[in-house]
């Protein structure tokens, strides 16, 4: 009884010594896990930095080397933007070498690629300066043409990339989500495959927030990405592509969103709005068709 009491009388007496204790065990726990997250990014891109100096020192000359995440499971390329950047070097006819190993440039950002030794980032940009260093000019449209294909891109870029986004990381069976990513995460064991996993959502939530669709709800989100794709529909009408006959380059950005929202999004919500669009689903494959003949060949194994 003497033994029991003085514990008890131990713990009342040391209890708020204790609590404190655990408080700052918690609190050193969570700020080495957020500084963990914060660096993890930083450290890829180091290492991938490392890595691109060694393999890519000699690519051969004019040769665009595109990197971006391993291949997909039900897409070619995990990130629209990705897709969009090779649909678009395979419309524009130039050379280029797939690099699934260093996903993430010196922007933090994929896709990104390397051309005779310079490095450059974000899918659009990349385009541009190719336009010019290759004197690329898809589709025989005038200026004013080309400025109404590029609001209609920004648009879809705006609305369905980042309600995708969204629908993907808060409300999609995390299951058939970590099925889909599961290229990305390959090489890593179990322990660091989870870690990973979990700082990829906790970003891309993130992301979503700072950009401002992650404030809305559910019911907003579909409805925004369901009027966008009606305009889309409207948008495209009877015409083979976005500004009539010819592909553009704006093409290959739809196409890019497109093909994730019907081929690798499946139980989304905004499928329906699919359904009375059919002139779109006609559109991406058509798209595939013509530009990704060997697109099961691209394709990562369950």
């Amino acid at each position: 009884m003497g033994g029991g009491l003085g514990l008890n009388r131990f713990i009342r007496e040391n209890v708020h010594e204790m609590l404190i204790d655990c408080f700052d065990i918690l609190l050193f726990s969570t700020i080495c896990v957020f500084v963990l997250l914060k660096l993890l990014p930083l450290y890829f891109v180091h290492k991938a930095r490392r890595g691109i100096k060694a393999k890519w020192s000699t690519s051969p000359k004019d040769v665009v080397i595109l990197h971006t995440t391993p291949r997909g499971v039900l897409t070619p390329c995990i990130s629209p933007f990705a897709l969009k950047l090779e649909t678009y070097l395979r419309m524009a006819k130039i050379p280029y070498k797939f690099d699934g190993e260093f996903p993430f440039g010196k922007k933090a950002k994929t896709p990104w690629i390397t051309l005779n030794g310079k490095h450059i980032a974000d899918s659009q940009l990349i385009i541009e300066t190719l336009n010019k260093k290759f004197e690329v000019k898809l589709g025989n449209y005038n200026e004013t043409e080309r400025a109404y294909g590029r609001a209609t891109r920004i648009m879809i870029d705006e609305h369905m990339y980042w309600g995708g986004v969204v629908w993907r990381f808060s409300y999609c069976d995390q299951k058939v989500l970590k099925a889909m990513y599961k290229p990305l995460f390959k090489k890593y064991n179990w322990i660091m495959r989870e870690f990973l996993w979990r700082g990829v959502v906790s970003k891309m939530r993130g992301l979503a927030w700072a950009q401002g669709t992650g404030r809305h709800s559910y019911e907003e989100i579909v409805s925004t990405m369901n009027e966008s794709t009606f305009a889309l529909s409207k948008i495209l009408g009877n015409k083979k592509f976005i500004l009539g006959d010819l592909p553009s380059e704006d093409d290959a950005a739809i196409f890019g969103l497109l093909a994730q929202a019907l081929y690798s999004s499946p139980g989304a919500p905004f499928h329906d709005a699919f359904d009375k669009c059919p002139n779109l689903v006609e559109y991406t494959n058509r798209m595939k068709e013509l530009y990704w003949p060997d697109w099961d060949d691209n394709l990562a194994k369950p």
